[in-house]
């Protein structure tokens, strides 16, 4: 089946006909012990009831489906292409309410090819049963609700489409059991991101090899 002929207008109105779009792909910051596959000590802030998040890594291109048109596209967010001052209030959920907020966003910056903040949480019973189960490792991922400004399509033959999202503008930023964003790290060391980097690229070459073998 041929793919339908769509304006640029059209595919971003598609994907703020429901609002903000969701996608989970954040995670927390932790940091891995050298050498080791195993994560250690996160690097939450007891004290100040602080948590910082990688909000989207620069690895986060990622399937969506086109309900209205029943098609498959893969989105991909550009970090360098996001509105940040309206990111202030981080909740429980994707329904934003009163009730729902449970901490505040500070420091949402880019750094580096990343797009990172700290949360603070706030110290009623909601915002604590939530910062407890970060602590408890029960929680690691967090979701970014934005609208699209702009994006640029790539299209290739018998492939789906690649949605650049090149401006957009994040407004919230919420608590959720899985994220999105296969690229977003758990916020690690530079010298333990060089050796999760090293692990990762090795278990690519060993699929590659089986695959191979397979062949044979």
């Amino acid at each position: 089946m041929p793919k339908k002929v769509r304006t640029k207008e059209q595919i971003i109105a598609r994907m703020n006909e429901v609002g903000k779009t969701n996608r989970s792909c954040g995670r927390m910051v932790r940091r891995v012990s050298s050498g080791t596959q195993r994560e250690n000590e996160s690097v939450i802030d007891v004290e100040n009831r602080s948590i910082p998040f990688i909000l989207v890594s620069n690895d986060n291109a990622g399937e969506r489906y086109d309900w209205w048109n029943d098609e498959v596209y893969i989105e991909e967010l550009d970090p360098n292409g996001a509105r940040l001052d309206e990111l202030q209030t981080f909740f429980k959920d994707h329904n934003q309410a009163v009730d729902t907020a449970i901490g505040r966003i500070e420091n949402a910056r880019v750094d580096g090819s990343e797009i990172k903040a700290d949360v603070f949480f706030g110290t009623d019973e909601d915002a604590s049963k939530v910062f407890t189960k970060y602590q408890d490792r029960i929680l690691t991922d967090v979701s970014v609700g934005y609208y699209v400004n702009d994006i640029v399509v790539t299209s290739k033959k018998d492939e789906p489409d690649h949605v650049l999202v090149t401006d957009y503008t994040l407004v919230e930023l919420s608590a959720v059991w899985k994220g999105f964003d296969k690229g977003a790290t758990m916020g690690r060391s530079h010298s333990a991101q060089k050796q999760a980097e090293k692990l990762r690229n090795t278990d690519v070459l060993r699929r590659k090899f089986n695959l191979k073998l397979k062949e044979v």
